[in-house]
């Protein structure tokens, strides 16, 4: 099957743009499990403040959309679910998130497709206000489809399709915008093989943790809890597997015997520069962290004496923690110099 690959700032760009010029037409983004596909919807609703409906159509039975049979006189009637959007309760704007699509059974479908097709189940009728956004993974996945295949007329019930990529730079400013660590994002970047380690499909059976950006997000949380560095390794190896764990405590360790930013911001030309790549994303992650409008242009100095990606990570990471510098001389300087690259 193949569809319009897109990323995840794309598909931010896009749904935004749909949703808030009033379409009323479902919208359905495919790919692998852990891009980041559930997350851009969630982060949709809450940027816009609409309300938000999670359903994952796999864990439930017909019943459960269609709602309970009563009987009044000789007239059968649905109660539908209380979930299901009503103005009064979930407000007059909203995205209904249908996920994992092709996972429900053929006759949780087959009520889903009333609610796509004609924004109706039975007598319920979806608000106005309110969209279907659906997620679902891809066939070469094999984690994501009934029987291997979907019903064609389904499929053909949205307005369009896109399968999400794993992207390292849409994802770096994705993550920063969204208090992922900034060394975690260096890591990334120095290791870009390892943001999905399984997006062309085919996960080995039995594989229960690696490296996604879903994942990533939940090991930079773990980092967060400062625990003790055994808990810590163990956590992050349930979230990433054994061997990008591993990695990453390798990196971080670097992170941590960095040479003295101090230094470095004081004598920004006289100072040792490292020369192992890896310390480079690792130092140009701290600086980025600590850049403030007293020392940002040192920090930018500093980094000019390497590879330019270095400069443009600092700058990424200093900018998402405090847009302010944006109107320093030292990131109109940088933008001047480096007028191609969009931070």
């Amino acid at each position: 099957m193949k569809l319009p690959k897109i990323n995840l700032v794309q598909s931010v760009e896009f749904l935004h743009a749909w949703v808030l010029a009033g379409n009323s037409k479902p919208v359905i983004l495919w790919g692998p499990p852990g891009v980041g596909k559930s997350a851009v919807i969630k982060a949709l609703a809450e940027e816009l403040e609409y309300g938000f409906i999670d359903i994952r159509l796999s864990q439930l039975d017909p019943v459960d959309l269609r709602g309970v049979p009563s009987i009044d006189g000789d007239i059968t009637k649905w109660n539908v679910p209380s979930w299901l959007p009503r103005t009064e309760t979930h407000g007059k704007k909203g995205i209904l998130f249908f996920d994992e699509l092709f996972l429900a059974s053929r006759s949780v479908q087959a009520a889903a497709y009333q609610l796509l097709h004609d924004r109706e189940l039975g007598d319920y009728r979806l608000p106005e206000g309110w969209i279907i956004l659906v997620a679902t993974n891809r066939p070469e996945d094999k984690a994501g489809i009934i029987g291997g295949s979907f019903d064609s007329a389904l499929v053909n019930r949205f307005a369009t399709h896109f399968e999400i990529v794993p992207d390292v730079d849409a994802w770096a400013e994705w993550a920063l915008g969204h208090d992922v660590l900034p060394e975690l994002v260096a890591f990334i970047r120095f290791r870009p093989e390892l943001l999905h380690q399984f997006a062309e499909g085919g996960i080995p059976k039995g594989t229960v943790a690696y490296s996604t950006p879903r994942s990533l997000v939940a090991a930079s949380d773990i980092l967060k809890l400062e625990l003790d560095a055994s808990l810590e390794q163990a956590a992050i190896e349930g979230a990433l597997g054994d061997s990008v764990a591993a990695e990453l405590a390798g990196f971080l360790n670097i992170v941590r015997t960095l040479p003295d930013v101090n230094g470095i911001l004081r004598d920004p030309q006289g100072a040792d520069l490292p020369t192992e790549t890896s310390t480079l994303y690792a130092l140009a992650s701290l600086l980025g962290k600590r850049a403030d409008r007293e020392n940002f242009q040192a920090a930018l100095d500093y980094l000019s004496r390497t590879s330019e990606e270095f400069a443009i990570l600092a700058v990424a990471i200093a900018t998402a923690r405090d847009p302010d510098l944006k109107a320093t001389k030292a990131y109109i300087n940088f933008k001047i110099k480096n007028k191609d690259i969009n931070i």
